[in-house]
C-alpha cells in the first residue's frame, strides 16, 4: 500500500495562556468556540525532508512543532492538562514490535511535541463493513482531570490514564499486553503504552453491528458519558442485522456500566449508521442531549433515564426533527431509496 505522512502541527500563539480544548467541539455544547485571543491568522506547515519525511520547520511558518503520525488521521486534535491527543493509524509505527494496520491514539507534550504515550488497537478483522482498512482511530477523546475516554475502532467505550504507564498500570483493567496483541504476539507493556482503566464492549454488551467503522467522540456530563453507538447496515447497504440494538447510550464514567439507551427505534430506521457525536446544554432551562441519528433525525433526550414498560433504563424522547424534506423521503407516496441522489440522509456530526 502507498503510504503519505500525517503530521500533527502546533501552532505559534501570542496569547499569554491558551485554552484546552478537552473533547471535540470544546465542550459539551459541540459549539466548537474557542476563547484564545491575538492567534496567527497565517498558518504554513513548511517542507518535508524527502527520506526522512521529517517537518523543516525553518520552511514553516507559526509552526512551535511537528510530529509524524500515520498515513490518515481521522481523529480530530484533543488538549487537556499539557498533552496534544490525536487519533490515527500505524503506517508511521512508534513500536517496532507492533506493526501492520491497527488504530492509535498519539499522546505528545503540548510544549514541545515530543511522544509520550499510544494506545494500540488491534482491528476487527471484518474488512470494510465493520472496520474498514487503514483508517485508524476515528474518534475524538473526552478528557477530565487524569481520566479519558473514546470509542475504539473495535466497538469498544474505553476509559485510559491520561498518564499512560508512566505511573504505573491503576488498573481495575491490568491485562493491555493481551489487549494489543494480534494471534499469538508478544507485547511488552512499557511507559509508552497506554493504561487502560476499563473496556465497555459495545458489540458483545449491546449486540451492535458497527458499518464501516466505530466513529463517535463522546461527551461527559457529571458522571455519565454519553455515546453512539455506530450500529448500522451491512455490507449491502439494504439489511439491518441488529434493529433492536440501542443507536444511543450513557454509561458509568468511572465504571463503565450501562445506565441507559435511546428507545426511539433508531436502528430500525438506520440508513447507513449512527456515528454522530451527541451535544449536551439547556433548552428552555431545561438540560437536554440533542443528538443526529443514522436514520435522518436530530433527536432531543431527557439525560436522566427512567424505567420503560419492561423494565429497561431508557432516555425519554422529548422531541425529533425529520432534517431530510418530505420529498426526499418519498415520491408519489412510496419511499425514496436511500444513497440515491433523490432519496434521504443520515446526520454525521462527527
Amino acid at each position: 500500500m502507498k503510504t503519505t505522512t500525517a503530521l500533527l502541527l502546533s501552532g505559534l500563539t501570542i496569547a499569554a495562556a491558551a485554552k484546552d480544548w478537552p473533547m471535540w467541539g470544546n465542550d459539551p455544547t459541540r459549539n466548537m468556540i474557542g476563547e484564545s485571543t491575538n492567534l496567527p491568522t497565517e498558518i504554513s506547515p513548511g517542507e518535508l525532508d524527502d527520506e526522512t519525511e521529517a517537518a523543516l520547520l525553518d520552511s514553516a511558518k507559526n509552526i512551535k512543532w511537528a510530529a509524524k503520525l500515520g498515513s490518515q488521521a481521522y481523529g480530530n486534535t484533543v488538549i487537556a492538562g499539557g498533552r496534544v491527543y490525536v487519533g490515527t493509524n500505524n503506517e508511521s509505527p512508534r513500536d517496532e514490535a507492533q506493526k501492520g494496520d491497527r488504530g492509535v491514539l498519539m499522546a505528545f507534550d503540548e510544549k514541545d511535541g515530543s511522544f509520550e504515550w499510544q494506545l494500540i488497537i488491534p482491528k476487527l478483522g471484518a474488512g470494510k463493513v465493520s472496520d474498514w482498512e487503514y483508517v485508524g482511530l476515528c474518534s475524538s477523546p473526552a478528557v477530565e482531570g487524569n481520566r479519558m475516554w473514546l470509542v475504539t475502532n473495535r466497538g469498544e467505550v474505553i476509559c485510559l490514564d491520561t498518564e499512560g504507564m508512566a505511573n504505573g498500570n491503576d488498573g481495575p483493567f491490568k491485562d493491555e499486553a493481551k489487549y494489543m496483541a494480534i494471534k499469538d504476539e508478544v507485547v511488552e507493556v512499557t511507559k509508552e503504552h497506554a493504561d487502560i482503566i476499563w473496556i465497555y464492549d459495545m458489540r458483545e454488551e449491546l449486540g451492535i453491528f458497527p458499518h464501516n467503522v466505530s466513529s463517535c467522540s463522546p461527551v461527559v456530563v457529571g458522571d455519565v458519558l454519553y455515546t453512539a453507538t455506530s450500529n448500522g447496515v451491512d455490507w449491502s447497504h439494504t439489511n439491518i442485522p441488529a434493529p433492536n440494538s440501542p443507536a444511543l447510550v450513557g454509561l458509568n464514567k468511572n465504571t463503565g456500566k450501562l445506565l441507559g439507551e435511546e428507545a426511539s427505534g433508531v436502528s430500525t430506521r438506520v440508513l447507513h449508521a449512527s456515528w454522530s457525536s451527541p451535544a449536551y446544554g439547556k433548552i428552555g432551562g431545561k438540560d437536554t442531549i440533542v443528538w443526529g441519528g443514522g436514520d435522518g433525525y436530530t433527536y432531543a433526550f431527557d439525560p436522566k433515564p427512567t424505567k420503560d414498560e419492561e423494565g429497561f433504563d431508557v432516555f425519554k424522547e422529548l422531541w425529533r426533527h425529520d432534517c431530510n424534506p418530505v420529498e426526499y423521503r418519498k415520491k408519489n407516496d412510496k419511499p425514496i431509496k436511500y444513497a440515491t441522489y433523490a432519496g434521504p440522509s443520515e446526520i454525521i456530526g462527527t
